[in-house]
């Protein structure tokens, strides 16, 4: 079982429902359905997670350490933190099609959650490394996977929220095919919220089973 923390807009939102019926999945309870995005843009890919940007990337708990253990960590941490409203736009990243945003409150969130989890998360076994191909990775990636359990953190963090598999040469003809979709929901401000993921088995789907308070949360500093 691994668990990750995500960002995600609220249940129900206009861009996680748009997202869900794009993927043809919802990481919120409920039925799915076919996606609506071309079978080129592979959106099976990013819809085993669910539509999410990665905070802390998933991990296995540490020995000793339980789920509850992880819930009442979040919840104390979230509660300490306001709902964003990045500027979302769709744009290429790489060899995949995602929502992305500069915003650099969002650089900020990524460490203060890595750093947050730390202590939850079990060691990397050989297993994890090779996941990583760490044949592809710089020094300082190799430095960070091994220290935080993930080589895309810090300042190599970069925001997106995956639409799309590697889909390489359709790059154009699914970002394309994403704008017209998401419509007036692209480059605008969408609230997202800190959320718990759980893979229940090795490549099976992830599911959330905690959210922010949102409500909490819109009242609490938005300096952070």
């Amino acid at each position: 079982m691994r668990y990750a923390v995500y960002l995600t807009p609220p249940d129900g939102a206009p861009l996680a429902e748009a997202a869900a019926t794009w993927l043809g999945r919802s990481p919120f309870p409920g039925p799915a359905g076919p996606a609506a995005a071309p079978a080129l843009a592979l959106p099976e890919v990013p819809a085993r997670y669910g539509f999410h940007a990665t905070m802390r990337a998933p991990f296995v708990l540490a020995e000793g350490r339980t789920e509850a253990d992880l819930l009442a960590a979040f919840e104390a941490f979230a509660a300490q933190r306001s709902v964003l409203h990045p500027v979302l736009a769709i744009a290429p990243l790489s060899r995949f099609v995602a929502f992305r945003s500069d915003d650099p409150a969002l650089s900020r969130a990524a460490q203060e959650t890595v750093e947050a989890f730390e202590p939850l998360r079990a060691p990397l076994t050989e297993a994890d490394r090779a996941r990583r191909s760490p044949d592809k990775l710089t020094s300082r990636e190799l430095d960070l996977l091994e220290r935080w359990g993930y080589p895309y953190v810090m300042e190599r963090f970069v925001f997106h929220m995956t639409l799309s598999g590697p889909v390489g040469e359709s790059l154009d003809t699914v970002t394309a095919a994403a704008k017209s979709h998401f419509g007036a929901l692209d480059g605008a401000p969408h609230p997202l919220i800190l959320a718990i993921y759980r893979e229940d088995e090795p490549g099976g789907p992830f599911h959330v089973i905690a959210t922010q308070n949102a409500a909490a949360s819109s009242n609490s500093d938005r300096s952070r």
